[in-house]
Order: C-alpha cells, then sequence, then structure tokens
C-alpha cells in the first residue's frame, strides 16, 4: 500500500510517501506562513523521489489537529483537492497521537507516559497524555486546551517524556516548584524529547494513515473538519 502523507498542524510544513510500512521519501520545512506555497512543491518532490504517480496512491493521510487553525485549513483543503481530482480515500490522522507515537522507543520495553504538548499561545498548550507498556501506546485522556498550570497538575507519576513544540514550556512549569503544582517530582523522572523526535512528522502521519487505511478507517471528505479544539474566531492571527 501507498500512502501519501502531510503535515501541516504547526510550523512544519511536510509531504511524505510510504510503502508497506517504509518511509520512501520525506521532506518538510519549518517556518512560518509558508504552507500555502510550499506545500504542493514537497508533495511533487516526495512522489517524484519515490517514482510515484499521483493515481498510484492508495491513501490520502492529513493531520487532522488540533494546531494552527490556519495551517490545519490548508492541509486539508489539499487533501480534499486531490481526492476530488483522483478520488482516493482519505485518512484523517489526530496530530497530537501521531507526534506521541515518535516518543514510543524512548521507553524501550518500560512502563511510562508520554505527555504530547503543542504552543496554542499565550499560557495555553493542546495536550494529550499516553501511556506506553510493553512497546504499546494507549491514549490516557482526550485532547485539551488548557492553560500550563492545569495540564501539569493532572500529570500522572512515572517517568513522563515531554514532546511536542510546546515540551520547553511545559517543563519550566513541572519543575520550577510552582506552588501547589507537583512540587515533589524529581527531576529525573522527566525527559524532554530532542528537537528531532518532538517535531511533528509527515512520515508518522502517513504510517498511521496505512494503518488506518488497512482497517477501512476512511473519513468522508465532503464533512471533514479540523479539530480545532479551541473555538475559532474569524480575527484570529493563529
Amino acid at each position: 500500500m501507498t500512502v501519501l502523507g502531510i503535515e501541516t498542524a504547526t510550523m512544519v510544513c511536510g509531504a511524505a510517501l510510504i510503502r508497506d510500512g517504509r518511509v520512501v521519501a520525506d521532506k518538510w520545512v519549518e517556518e512560518r506562513f509558508v504552507h500555502a506555497e510550499r506545500l504542493f512543491g514537497l508533495i511533487d518532490d516526495v512522489l517524484s523521489e519515490g517514482k510515484c504517480a499521483l493515481r498510484g496512491l492508495d491513501a490520502l493521510a492529513v493531520s487532522i489537529g488540533p494546531g494552527s487553525f490556519t495551517g490545519l485549513r490548508i492541509g486539508l483543503s489539499a487533501i480534499k483537492g486531490l481526492h476530488l481530482a483522483l478520488g482516493t480515500p482519505v485518512v484523517a490522522v489526530p496530530t497530537l497521537t501521531a507526534l506521541a507515537q515518535r516518543g514510543i522507543p524512548h521507553f524501550a520495553g518500560r512502563q511510562g507516559h508520554i505527555v504530547a504538548a503543542l504552543d496554542a499561545r499565550r499560557d495555553e498548550v493542546y495536550s494529550q497524555l499516553f501511556s506506553v507498556d510493553g512497546g504499546r501506546m494507549r491514549e490516557t485522556e482526550a485532547v485539551h486546551a488548557r492553560t500550563v498550570r492545569e495540564l501539569v497538575a493532572a500529570l500522572p507519576e512515572g517517568e513522563l517524556l515531554l514532546t511536542g513544540d510546546a515540551r520547553q514550556k511545559v517543563a519550566s512549569t513541572l519543575l520550577g516548584n510552582t506552588p501547589g503544582v507537583r512540587e515533589s517530582r524529581e527531576r529525573g523522572g522527566v525527559v524532554l524529547a530532542d528537537a528531532s523526535q518532538a517535531r511533528c512528522s509527515a512520515a508518522e502521519v502517513a504510517l498511521m494513515g496505512e494503518l488506518f487505511a488497512r482497517s477501512r478507517q476512511f473519513a468522508d471528505p465532503d464533512t471533514l473538519e479540523p479539530q480545532y479544539v479551541k473555538e475559532v474566531f474569524l480575527s484570529s492571527p493563529h
């Protein structure tokens, strides 16, 4: 199965091509306000590198949110346009789940928790908690838009891997002995994912998209909307 995945939920604008669980091509840029102009060029690049025509795709996978309102709209519009032209089925991949998946190898068979957190401006983050045991990950809560203090107050005991572009913001509160917020947590129980693993990835979106496609978990492109989590205001610069 050949799947094209795109990621536009954050400053990362990326496209990746996977074939039968193997990443064939993965291209991305990390820069504000370039998604609309760069996305289709990146798609062309990965298709060319993978020697794959658009009509050779079995599924289209898109990072569906939460994240930048503008970025999510650009990514979904691109996928809907491709579906309209090709008829290729669409898979919607939760952004935070795809991000957290990248942290599973850190635990190497140990138990622990992954905290996926994206910057939602001001003192807020989009976040979700996952537990890892025996190399398997599962959600332990729904996606939230909340303050960093609210997130930190809800964190479980045990080893934590913080990932996403808000991981430093979360760590500062978690480890800063903030009054009333888990002052007893030891520094050794908190690990920040390195920059390469904490970045949203089109390749991970494509890999998850293949799993969803194989189990026929397709989305209806006509009704599919981004998972904003926060209310969208037309005047919002985000």
